[in-house]
């Protein structure tokens, strides 16, 4: 009796322990999602619920989205694949926002969002995440987190903020595209505990650069010209 109730105890314990860490972000990527159909049809997005998202329904494990498929001028979430006219920007799956333009009877105002309720990292200090247009909104928890543009790919631009204010805690993380504000394709979501730089330390590093490209250039012209010139331009300077 007295092993069971040691037993029983410790149990409970490990159970009040992982309720209390709890769990971390899954599907980052949206990689892991099920389709029910072949070129088109419906996905199964695993850890992500949606909100305004045109026949989405939502289940206590994800999101059932449409797949390859878009509304015209609704409000919706997507799953895009690699086949589809609007394809991922990165490996077999992104999921495409659009806000809507129509505010009459079902659509509502509100455009269309993803969100998953998790746990960010203790060490975490900032996130990221890949996007075709950069029009979307992202909060945690219901508070605004401030992006900005880190760099741009072929098909996508990357954007980041400090996330370090809210490292260990959990809370929902959505992503929205507002109404009529059009739409983006989204994937890549990543914490790290590398901290994103200022955008004045930015802006800085690209006056750096773009100085010594210009020194550069013109040390080469300055070679570039006879030797006669090159004392000229010396005694003028």
């Amino acid at each position: 009796m007295k092993l069971l109730r040691v037993a029983s105890f410790a149990l409970l314990s490990l159970a009040l322990v992982a309720k209390c860490v709890g769990q971390g972000f899954v599907n980052l990527d949206f990689e892991d999602s099920y389709i029910v159909g072949f070129n088109t049809g419906t996905a199964y997005v695993v850890g992500w619920k949606a909100y305004g998202a045109y026949q989405a329904v939502n289940d206590s494990g994800g999101t059932t989205l449409w797949y390859n498929n878009e509304t015209f001028d609704a409000a919706n979430a997507s799953l895009e694949g690699v086949n589809y006219f609007r394809p991922a920007i990165d490996g077999q799956y992104s999921i495409y926002l659009q806000g809507g333009t129509v505010a009459g009877g079902i659509y509502g105002i509100s455009g269309a969002a993803i969100g998953q309720t998790a746990q960010i990292p203790a060490t975490a200090k900032s996130i990221t995440y890949w996007s075709s247009g950069g029009h979307l909104v992202v909060t945690f928890d219901g508070q605004l987190l401030s992006f900005n543009s880190l760099g741009t790919g072929a098909n996508h631009s990357v954007y980041g903020a400090d996330i370090s204010a809210y490292a260990g805690q959990t809370g929902e993380l959505r992503f929205t595209a507002p109404w009529l504000r059009g739409g983006d394709m989204i994937d890549n979501i990543e914490f790290s505990s590398v901290a994103i730089p200022e955008p004045s330390v930015l802006s800085l590093f690209g006056i750096c650069i773009a100085c010594l490209f210009w020194r550069m250039g013109r040390k080469s012209n300055e070679l570039a010209k006879p030797y006669s010139q090159q004392a000229s331009s010396t005694l003028l300077h």
